[in-house]
């Protein structure tokens, strides 16, 4: 396992951890999934306990005090489980060594600002309804993880810019880093190799950069843009993505530039019924292109579905709303030119290297 870091001067050095760390977090996913199934059991042997009891007449204070202590004692472990599994995962994350060694078109780039990992790091998703796919991905899966499985399963494998001095990486995409200065060719270099480039709305600098440079390299149909946030912050975003892009334009000639200076973004759809109140955890749109770079904002919408339950609704969210888009980006992709062989795109000029990325 490589992990790199930074010395004072910005240099990136390459650490190789103990291969015990490996070891260590297989060992911790190994002991939280048990600790899950023993603390599943020992909760319902109190509610058991009660229920048998109270069902024969003979149940006392003692028995209600035991098993109501098995009962909140089997949720901690359940809940400890998860944790732990969460954190053994992250010890066995896969790491990308050299992202310049990518092969084109071999893999789906993930960027985002990386305040957002903390928010998806907290989001349990639903699980899946097959026994197949249960069995195939953890009850402990983040969000990040949810949606890479996904990504991985219908598209292909996903790699993302692990976050700057992080002790650890997240689990989901595998990572590669980047030097604190001159960190732009690395990633225009992967922006234009990739397969698919899934970016997540932002304002920082940085990730107003990394939509400019999609948009410059990429033709409309290798780029899937995903909303996580309110009315509010998207138009925030719009805003500071109108003024990234007319600047960046003025600096562009040919087409390009013509590209970059028409550029715009679609509104932010309402709810179907917007006087529900209803949340949705995760993402709240997708923005896909058309061939002459035509926005579609498509809303994640939970009042436009029925369910009787809140797993039976995320379901059909991702059935009716989800996949569609999923259909449409891997036909595009089928569809989209692909980069002629032995093609070499100029590099880009050189970038101002006092902005980290994604910083806010």
């Amino acid at each position: 396992m490589h992990v790199d870091r930074h010395d004072g001067d910005g240099e990136r050095l390459e650490v190789t951890t103990p291969r015990q760390v490996r070891s260590v977090g297989c060992g911790a996913r190994g002991f939280g999934c048990v600790t899950r199934i023993v603390g599943f059991l020992v909760a319902v042997g109190g509610l058991n306990r009660i229920r048998t009891r109270t069902m024969f007449g003979i149940l006392e204070t003692e028995d209600v005090v035991i098993g109501v202590l098995m009962l909140a004692g089997g949720i901690a472990a359940v809940f400890a489980g998860t944790r732990l599994s969460r954190f053994g995962r992250r010890h066995t994350t896969r790491l990308v060594k050299d992202a310049g060694a990518l092969e084109p078109q071999s893999y789906i780039l993930y960027l985002r600002p990386f305040d957002l990992d903390d928010e998806l790091y907290g989001i349990k998703t639903i699980p899946a309804v097959s026994p197949i796919l249960r069995l195939r991905t953890p009850y402990s899966r983040t969000f990040e993880e949810h949606m890479v499985f996904d990504l991985r399963r219908k598209l292909g494998p996903v790699v993302a810019v692990g976050r700057p001095d992080e002790r650890l990486p997240l689990s989901g995409a595998r990572r590669f880093y980047l030097p604190l200065h001159d960190w732009k060719p690395t990633v225009s270099d992967a922006i234009r190799k990739a397969r698919l480039v899934v970016l997540a709305t932002g304002t920082s600098e940085g990730t107003l950069w990394e939509f400019t440079e999609a948009v410059r390299l990429l033709p409309p149909e290798r780029l899937l843009v995903t909303v996580f946030t309110d009315e509010r912050e998207y138009d925030r975003f719009r805003t500071a993505a109108g003024a990234a892009f007319a600047a960046r334009a003025a600096g562009l000639q040919g087409e390009e530039a013509r590209r970059l200076a028409a550029f715009g973004w679609p509104a932010y759809p309402p709810l179907k019924k917007p006087d529900t109140i209803m949340r949705v955890a995760g993402a709240k749109g997708y923005i896909v292109f058309g061939r002459d770079w035509t926005p579609e904002f498509v809303r994640v919408d939970p009042t436009a579905v029925r369910a009787l339950t809140l797993a039976g609704r995320s379901r059909a969210m991702a059935r009716r709303q989800v996949n569609p888009v999923m259909r449409r980006i891997k036909q595009g992709l089928a569809q989209a030119p692909a980069p002629a062989p032995g093609l070499i795109v100029p590099a880009p000029p050189p970038y101002p290297p006092d902005v980290a990325p994604h910083a806010e």
